[in-house]
């Protein structure tokens, strides 16, 4: 009993010079992956953001060429109609009734061919949003998916390392 309360010197050395071994083989081992594998998932979540963020400029820029599209297509309705009036005008004379019906026939051919590109170009706009928010949707649930392997990857070694590290005991 009395030589468990006496320390040995011999013993403590040997304790010291194991465990050290211990922390530089863990080091090599364990740490290096584990930091490169947290580095290399930071790296690629940055990366992944910075991809949603370039779609979502790309997607507002989109946004705002169709805007302009369409105000255009409402500037050359708006000087279509603007022509059709004149040329009423000048000829209500001679025949103010014919003249009249062409220029509602015109007004009303140009609205549904503006309704008609403005649908297109809502349906075009919808497209495009719909498939640039499945991309970014499928690339975040990706890294969702794979940060779920990774973590259930990094349990194991830890599991696996203190497994052997009782099994040295």
């Amino acid at each position: 009993m009395e030589n468990l309360l006496k320390p040995d010197i011999g013993l403590m050395f040997w304790t010291l010079v194991t465990f050290l071994i211990m922390v530089v083989i863990l080091k090599k081992i364990a740490w290096g992956p584990l930091l490169k594998a947290l580095e290399d998932r930071e790296a690629a979540i940055r990366g992944e953001i910075e991809s949603a963020r370039k779609g979502r400029l790309e997607m507002e820029g989109l946004k705002a060429d169709y805007e302009k599209q369409l105000a255009g297509i409402e500037a050359r309705t708006r000087q279509m109609l603007a022509e059709a009036e004149q040329k009423g005008a000048r000829s209500r004379e001679a025949v103010l009734k014919e003249a009249g019906r062409e220029a509602r026939a015109i007004a009303d051919k140009t609205r549904q061919q503006l309704e008609a590109e403005k649908e297109r170009l809502v349906r075009e706009l919808r497209s495009q949003v719909g498939d640039l928010s499945v991309g970014i949707a499928e690339k975040l649930l990706r890294q969702a998916v794979d940060k779920k392997l990774q973590d259930k990857f990094i349990r194991d070694f830890v599991k696996d390392l203190d497994s052997r590290d009782r099994a040295s005991r």
